[in-house]
C-alpha cells in the first residue's frame, strides 16, 4: 500500500550570524523556524507533522557549509514537484540559508545519528595567534586530541550526556600555503566542544598553556582552572555523512580568498581585518553552495 507521506531529507547551508542559532526558539529568529516557514508555502504546503527536524545543533553565530535537515510532504506534492522543485521553492522562502540538495528517504527516518560530523575553525582570525605558525607545530598540538577521551575540560556538560567522544580526524586546515586553522571530525561533539580545543590550541601555541596540561586535562577528565573558549565567528559546520542520505556539494577551494591576518597589528587593526574575514568567510560558502547548486542544471 503506498503511503499518503513521504520523508524529504535535504542539505542546507546558512550563515551563523543572521540566526540565534539552529533549534527553533519563541520570539527569535532560528534556521529551523525560516525553513518552517518556508514548507508551508504555496507550491510544497507540508504535512502537519512536517515540522523540521535537523542533523547537528549550532549556536548563534557559527556557520553552516551543510547541515542536514528532514520533514514529510504529501506524496501528491513531492510526485509533482520533485528535487528540484523543493529546492527551488524552498529557496524562494529563504534569505541567508540555501538548501542546495533533497532526495526522498525511508519513512520515518531521523536525521540526529550520523556516521561522521566535519567542523573547520579558522584560528588565524583569533587575536593571539602567531602568523608564523607552522603546519608541524599546528598539527603536533592537534594530534593532542584525537581519540577517544573525556571531553569535560573542553566542554560545557549537559547533564545526562556522556563527555566521552572519539576524535577521529584533527588536522591543519591550510589555504594558499599557509595554516589558516584546524579540521575536527567524529561521530558526534559536546556542547562548545570544538571552540573549546580552538582556544586551547591557540593558548598552547603561544606559549601560555603547555601542551602537558591538555593531555592531563583529557586524561583526568577535568581542567584545575577554566581553558577559555573561542568566538562561534569563525566556526563552521563543514560536512555531515549519514549512510542513507548521502549529499556531495563538491570541493571549492579557497585558494587566495582568504587574507592574512596583518603582522604586528595593533587592536583597532586587527577588528578591520577581522571584518575583511568575516566577508571572506561568507563569499567562500556561498561560493560552495552556488556550486552545489549550479551540478543540478
Amino acid at each position: 500500500m503506498t503511503s499518503d507521506v513521504v520523508t524529504v531529507a535535504f542539505a542546507l547551508g546558512y550563515l551563523g550570524d543572521s540566526f540565534h542559532g539552529s533549534q527553533v526558539q519563541p520570539d527569535v529568529r532560528t534556521v529551523q523556524g525560516d525553513l518552517e516557514a518556508a514548507l508551508s508555502a504555496p507550491g510544497i504546503t507540508a504535512t502537519e507533522s512536517a515540522r523540521v527536524r535537523m542533523s547537528s545543533r549550532t549556536d548563534a553565530g557559527v556557520h553552516a557549509r551543510m547541515n542536514v535537515g528532514c520533514c514529510e510532504l504529501p506524496a501528491t506534492v513531492w510526485a509533482d514537484i520533485g528535487e528540484d522543485g523543493f529546492i527551488r521553492v524552498m529557496n524562494d522562502g529563504l534569505d541567508e540559508s540555501v538548501v542546495w540538495a533533497a532526495m526522498e528517504v525511508e519513512p520515518g527516518w531521523n536525521p540526529r545519528p550520523a556516521l561522521r560530523r566535519t567542523y573547520r575553525y579558522r584560528l588565524e582570525a583569533l587575536r593571539g595567534w602567531n602568523n608564523r605558525t607552522s603546519e608541524e607545530e599546528l598539527d603536533s598540538v592537534l594530534s593532542l586530541f584525537i581519540g577517544e577521551h573525556d571531553f569535560t575540560a573542553f566542554a560545557r556538560i549537559e547533564e545526562g550526556r556522556s563527555p566521552v567522544r572519539c576524535v577521529e580526524s584533527c588536522q591543519p586546515w591550510s589555504e594558499a600555503g599557509r595554516p589558516v586553522g584546524f579540521e575536527i571530525a567524529a561521530e558526534s561533539f559536546l556542547w562548545n566542544q570544538v571552540r573549546r580545543i580552538a582556544w586551547a590550541v591557540v593558548r598552547v601555541l603561544a606559549g601560555d598553556l603547555s601542551a602537558a596540561a591538555v593531555s592531563e586535562a583529557l586524561a583526568v577528565g577535568e581542567a584545575r582552572s577554566d581553558l577559555g573558549v573561542a568566538s562561534a565567528r569563525w566556526l563552521t559546520l563543514w560536512s555531515i555523512e549519514h549512510a542513507q542520505a548521502v549529499f556531495d556539494s563538491g570541493v571549492v577551494e579557497a585558494g587566495d580568498l582568504l587574507s592574512a591576518p596583518p603582522a604586528d597589528a595593533d587592536e583597532r587593526e586587527h577588528r578591520m581585518w577581522q571584518a575583511t574575514a568575516e566577508m571572506e568567510q561568507k563569499l567562500l560558502l556561498r561560493r560552495c553552495w552556488m556550486q552545489a547548486l549550479s551540478t543540478r542544471r
